[in-house]
């Protein structure tokens, strides 16, 4: 069993060797001294290469909710164009807004035409509806911007509702000019009756 040193034990000890042992220990503090501070250079460049490599991870993974944020975007926004109509997209009026063909625009259809139409062809009526119109709208079947003519097989009165439709594409052309020409025939089966 080994038992504490005491004092008196201790005051036994030679001063030389006191001497000696911090001498020795003394020496060994400063020939450990560079390594001691190379190692802690090592953990401070450890521990910046971590901070470092954990803002980068950061960053990456910023990056990453931003494209996934950007991605669900996009498919919101290919979703909702695939629902609509192209021709809300792309309104007409839009279309060669900017092409040479815009020079080449008709003038509007007179006025003694479109009350010619509104009173003895459609009957005070839109044509695509049929409805009693108050406030009669003339629509082109051809675009004026595309050379459409001011003649009464392209033109066509609408209430305001069906007018907002065939402007947006909603009623194509082809629909117009077949209501057009199934009404031309209603009217001549009548005025050949006797």
């Amino acid at each position: 069993m080994v038992l504490p040193l005491q004092f008196s034990q201790i005051s036994k000890i030679p001063l030389e060797l006191v001497v000696i042992l911090f001498i020795v220990g003394f020496i060994l503090y400063y020939i450990s001294l560079p390594l001691r501070k190379k190692r802690r250079k090592e953990r401070e460049a450890a521990k910046e290469k971590y901070k470092e490599e954990q803002k980068l991870e950061r960053i990456e993974r910023y990056k990453l909710q931003i494209e996934s944020r950007e991605n669900r975007k996009k498919i919101r926004r290919q979703q909702l164009k695939s629902r609509l109509i192209p021709s809300f997209l792309y309104p007409k009026k839009y279309r060669n807004f900017w092409n040479d063909n815009y020079s080449k625009k008709t003038n509007p259809a007179p006025e003694n035409l479109k009350n010619e139409l509104y009173f003895e062809r459609a009957n005070q009526r839109c044509e695509w509806c049929e409805e009693w119109v108050d406030t009669p709208e003339i629509h082109h079947i051809v675009p004026r911007f595309e050379g459409g003519k001011n003649t009464a097989e392209n033109l066509i009165v609408l209430c305001p509702n069906c007018h907002r439709k065939a402007d947006r594409g909603i009623l194509s052309k082809s629909k117009l000019e077949y209501k057009l020409k199934r009404q031309a025939e209603k009217r001549s089966t009548i005025s050949e009756q006797p």
